[in-house]
């Protein structure tokens, strides 16, 4: 019979009527990471007697050992950020011969459980050695999330680093499943909607779709006019550079115009009323429509999670941060749609849920797998499960649990049923998603590759498949870039490197045609970890968690400045050297554009928050050589594009500039951090600096005119409200830009 929680009773040690039964526990070879091996029964008593032990009994029977203790009084608080609140523990469970299918897990979730019964306790710390992979698999299936591998001072231990919430530990247990529709109360679902019409009226007028019109009130008041002028909105702005619309939430008014009226905040309403200036085809609305409400529904649902303050979340560890993350993509309006997921796949899948997710693995015939290695790659090394000797010869490839249930039971049914397909069964790790949905990150084993799977659903214009023809050079492209940068003393002086994708697999179904979403259901890639490249007091955050603020409206990049101990501008110099950079040089050097948004790069920090340099991801399919000079290997050539050299800028001003420093700008500024001002100044200096540094540059950076006074407006939400079903054809990204006038150059004149 497979254990459960409920079957264990929890009582403190007695230190000397369990001497002898604590000494057979940890001096077996088992309980080799206790460091007790040679311990006395006297010398076990004497220990017990000085820590906050107890025994958890099984059935009646003692069956496993927990200790508590207070991290910061110990060696773990030289290598951890302590919090009010934190719990330090460690577990063992009892040798035995008679083992009981599911023990471990349901033991250690009836120690979670107890360790949780204390209001008082926010987050358990463990430390296990790092050579234990069984233990790092057993805590991430409940909750704890790995934080880094540390070196322990007094003993000298190498520790895997890892933390788990009250949250996350519930996540895990599957708690969330009981309510999946908890967060939709009429409170929470106001909330989200003022702040989904915030953006909105932020974006679009951003976007020229809308014209906001001051008010004769004093204060920054602005108005916005239905289509039809029957309803009017009303709200409080400072217009910032970039023609940054930064709305008071707590100040918008929606009003009937007959009467003065106010009505409640509505996104899909504002859509509606504004129909006719988005320039929503009958075909676009309903889809984009269906988009809104998802996206109020994920914001209603992260509402309704514990508040976690923005300093918090400053100290917090990588996955903890890529969880706490509220906004999304800050320049989409739509941007989680995830069309296809029900409210319980939600909570099982979606990332700010947090739930431990475990791949499911399939074996496909060899005659339509696509494999593709990098160079020094294992495929033994990937986690596949061991093959049954009647499929030795198949090509593994993990699957989204969602994929195979909703998609490929269905679409790849005949494949199946002829078994050039066959389910293998879940893979042993738990693994988190991140931002992007459908790439995973492993919380057992943190130092192996991210995992990215086909998942197709519909999210901000695209349906997330994975091509098994367009993956085929996507380890090639990776070697070549990692060599590029490797022999490039720019980009290697300011520590920046990239995240190889380094294997692809895939199934080409015989029937469906080439290039049609049927095809780019089953596949999968496999990219490097950041965690093997971190020095001895690095950390990692996802450089998208920039733009976070809490819930009352505190910003994380705020808060960063603020533990980093550095000046603002000199917190933003570090930065923008470690990010800007590289993206201006491979530019200037090569032709070389990247998708430098937010969710694209990681940002290694220092303890206390400084920055010192970034990884970029997401190589093969968002990088572009425009420059035709560049020489590529036949294996790399799709990645050369064509695009008219007055647009080449815009890989900056548009991506860096426009769709992520100024939303950075406008929350330090609107915090007291930093004025956008010296902000601008200061990114402005370091293009200088990097020019200074380059003078065999310097035709190709005049040419760039990166200080020119004004740059095209290049919008994203017209893209999506033009096509919501493929915004952009990858093959032919310049053609599909959407213009809309011009922007002012912050940088000017600095």
């Amino acid at each position: 019979m497979t254990a459960t929680p409920d079957e264990f009773t929890c009582r403190p040690v007695d230190p000397e009527g369990d001497a002898a039964l604590l000494h057979g526990w940890v001096t077996h070879p088992k309980a080799v990471f206790w460091l007790m091996q040679e311990a006395t029964p006297d010398r076990v008593a004497e220990e017990y007697a000085k820590l906050d032990a107890w025994i958890g009994s099984f059935r009646g029977e003692p069956a496993v050992l927990m200790e508590r203790y207070d991290p910061a009084a110990t060696e773990v608080g030289a290598v951890h950020r302590a919090a009010p609140g934190d719990l330090g523990m460690h577990f063992l469970t009892a040798p035995t011969e008679r083992p009981v299918p599911g023990f471990t897990r349901a033991a250690l979730t009836a120690v979670m459980r107890q360790l949780f019964t204390d209001p008082e306790v926010r987050r358990v710390v463990v430390e296990p050695d790092v050579r234990n992979r069984a233990v790092h698999r057993l805590n991430a299936a409940v909750g704890f999330r790995p934080v880094r591998a540390v070196t322990l001072p007094d003993s000298g231990k190498r520790a895997l680093l890892s933390t788990c919430t009250r949250e996350q530990f519930r996540a895990a247990s599957g708690a969330r499943e009981q309510a999946p529709l908890a967060h939709l109360t009429p409170e929470l679902w106001a909330a989200a909607n003022r702040r989904l019409v915030r953006k909105a009226l932020a974006e679009f007028a951003h976007e020229r779709l809308v014209t906001p019109l001051p008010l004769p009130e004093s204060g920054g008041w602005f108005g916005v006019a239905s289509d039809d002028d029957q309803v009017a909105y009303r709200f409080r702005a400072e217009l910032l550079a970039l023609d940054h619309w930064r709305i008071e939430a707590g100040s918008i008014l929606r009003l009937r115009a007959a009467d003065g009226v106010e009505l409640p905040l509505d996104a899909a309403e504002l859509v509606l009323e504004l129909r006719r200036s988005l320039g929503l085809s009958d075909e676009v609305l309903p889809l984009y429509l269906e988009e809104i409400t998802s996206t109020l529904a994920a914001t209603a649902f992260k509402l309704s999670l514990p508040p976690v303050s923005a300093a918090e979340l400053a100290a917090a560890d990588f996955q903890s941060v890529e969880a706490g993350m509220t906004e999304g993509h800050p320049c989409f309006v739509a941007n989680s749609g995830r069309l296809g997921f029900d409210t319980v796949d939600h909570l099982r899948y979606a990332p700010e849920a947090g739930t431990p997710v475990r791949l499911l693995w399939v074996a496909v015939h060899p005659e339509h797998a696509v494999r593709a290695f990098g160079r020094s790659v294992d495929p033994a090394a990937l986690g596949a499960p061991e093959l049954p000797p009647a499929l030795a010869d198949y090509v593994p490839i993990p699957v989204h649990p969602w994929q195979w249930e909703q998609r490929l039971a269905v679409s790849y049914a005949d494949e199946i049923a002829r078994g050039r397909i066959v389910l293998l069964g879940e893979g042993r790790d738990s693994h988190l998603p991140q931002q992007s949905i459908r790439t995973f990150f492993n919380t057992a084993a943190p130092e192996r590759p991210y995992v990215k799977t086909a998942l197709s659903v519909l999210n901000m214009g695209f349906t997330r498949g994975l091509s098994a023809d367009y993956m085929e050079h996507t380890p090639a492209i990776n070697d070549w870039l990692a060599d590029l940068v490797a022999a490039d003393p720019t980009l290697t002086g300011c520590g920046f490197a990239i995240l190889r994708e380094q294997a692809a697999v895939g199934y080409r179904h015989p029937h469906y045609p080439k290039g049609t979403p049927q095809q780019k259901q089953l596949a999968a890639l496999w990219r490097e970890s950041p965690v093997p490249f971190l020095g001895a007091g690095e950390r990692t955050v996802t450089m998208a968690a920039l733009l976070h603020t809490d819930h009352d409206g505190a910003p994380l990049a705020a808060a960063l400045v603020a533990s980093s101990g550095l000046a603002p501008e000199e917190w933003l110099r570090r930065y923008l050297t470690a990010y800007l950079t590289p993206v201006v040089h491979a530019l200037c050097a090569y032709g070389l554009t990247f998708m430098p948004h937010g969710e694209n790069v990681i940002l290694v920090l220092d303890d206390d928050g400084a920055p010192l340099r970034v990884f970029f991801k997401d190589i093969a399919e968002e990088i572009a050589v425009l420059e035709p000079a560049t020489p590529l290997p036949p294996q790399v050539a799709r990645i050369r594009a064509r695009v008219p050299r007055e647009q080449w800028a815009l890989s900056l001003h548009t991506d860096v500039f426009d769709c992520f420093l100024r939303f950075l700008s406008a929350e330090l500024h609107a915090s007291g951090t930093l004025p956008q001002d010296a902000f601008w100044a200061v990114v402005a200096r370091v293009l200088r600096d990097y020019e200074a540094a380059h003078p065999h540059l310097a035709d190709r950076f005049a040419a760039l005119d990166l200080f020119t006074e004004r740059f095209a407006l290049s919008c994203l939400n017209r893209l999506q409200l033009r096509n919501n079903r493929q915004m952009v054809d990858l093959t032919d990204p310049a053609g599909a830009l959407q213009f809309a006038g011009t922007l002012s150059n912050p940088i000017t004149g600095h």
